[in-house]
């Protein structure tokens, strides 16, 4: 038997951990998702905040997926009871433009082809917690608007 061992990711340069999403579009002739940042994203090797965009090319539609949960009783994103829905991606842009203000990025998980954020939707006073599951075959890319 031999062991194998995972390595981490080597080009994970910047993160969207701590982003504030504020627009979500997806460009439908390339199957590209662009997410849009209020304060940029974190530039890790040099440990600060860079403006920019990311996208992710070649979407898989059929195998990507947002979960919404709402609490009851108790605050979001603690243990307890809550009501979801589970929604395809193009179906939860467009609820995005129309009923949230915000998502704010708490963790992400980038493995192969799998991009998974997890966070807080705003819905006006009232937040949300979301797992969004995205399915890719393309390029993942950081577009930086400010690179000094």
């Amino acid at each position: 038997m031999q062991d194998h061992k995972r390595r981490i990711q080597e080009d994970a340069r910047f993160s969207l951990h701590d982003a504030k999403v504020i627009d979500i579009d997806f460009e439908d002739d390339k199957k590209t998702l662009v997410f849009k940042t209020q304060n940029g994203f974190v530039d890790i090797e040099k440990n600060k905040v860079v403006q920019g965009e990311v996208r992710i090319e070649g979407i898989s539609l059929e195998d990507s997926y947002v979960y919404i949960m709402e609490y009851k009783n108790v605050l979001t994103g603690n243990i307890g009871s809550f009501i979801g829905e589970k929604m395809n991606l193009l179906t939860f842009i467009s609820a995005f433009h129309t009923k949230f203000l915000s998502f704010d990025v708490i963790s992400e998980y980038d493995s192969y082809k799998t991009y998974v954020l997890s966070g807080f939707l705003s819905r006006g006073k009232d937040d949300l917690e979301a797992r969004i599951e995205i399915f890719y075959w393309g390029d993942f890319l950081y577009r930086v608007l400010e690179d000094e």
